[in-house]
């Protein structure tokens, strides 16, 4: 078994039917396309950045990647029984995750790396709402 890469999935402003919602279990890769990171197994961080109702600037779960197709990567959902807000994950990233997360755009979905530590620290008090 392979060790786990680890992502912040941004969800822009939900617009069905391409981009879904974070309890969707599908993040739209769009352009980016097959090629993009993620795979079987590999953990996301799901962010909703300002443009997200109902999840503005927080991380409401994380979502463990089950398959990837040309378009979309496809995870189980798992929820946080409190959302994550963006000031701690901001303290709790390093430096350069932390530069990572402040490029991103208001209203945009987005996919990008980061490091173990990283995610560890923002998710260390969180817990899942397990179905």
């Amino acid at each position: 078994m392979k060790t786990p890469a680890y992502y912040v999935a941004v969800f822009g402003k939900p617009e069905p039917p391409d981009k879904d919602t974070m309890d969707s279990g599908r993040f739209y890769l769009g352009l980016r396309g097959a090629d993009t990171p993620g795979e079987r197994g590999d953990i996301l961080l799901l962010y909703g950045p300002a443009g997200n109702e109902g999840n503005a600037m927080v991380a409401a779960g994380a979502g463990i990647v089950l398959t990837k197709t040309k378009d979309s990567i496809f995870y189980r959902y798992l929820p946080f029984s409190l959302p994550i807000s963006k000031e701690t994950v901001e303290n709790a990233f390093t430096d350069e995750d932390r530069e990572k997360l402040e490029s991103m755009k208001f209203n945009t979905y987005w996919l990008f790396d980061i490091s173990r530590d990283s995610f560890g620290n923002a998710t260390r008090d969180a817990l899942v709402l397990w179905p």
